[in-house]
């Protein structure tokens, strides 16, 4: 059932996109700001998705580590 839930489109295209990162969601602590790309219309979708379903993402994409705001660069 999980692996029916790992492949997201977009919804512009239709395309399947890209899994970027996944960082801490800025307003719940349980929950992470999952980012995906698509290439062919050149978007960006970001999700909140649980900290076990990004990790999951992880897993079955080798995609990017998840990060901690603490690995950000600061801006100004």
């Amino acid at each position: 059932m999980i692996e029916e839930c790992l492949s997201v489109r977009c919804p512009k295209c239709h395309a399947q996109m890209t899994y970027v990162a996944a960082l801490p969601h800025p307003r719940s602590p349980t929950m992470r700001k999952t980012t995906f790309v698509c290439h062919v219309c050149n978007r960006t979708r970001s999700y909140a998705l649980s900290e076990e379903m990004a990790e999951t993402y992880v897993a079955n994409h080798g995609g990017p580590p998840l990060t901690d705001t603490a690995e950000l660069p600061e801006t100004t």
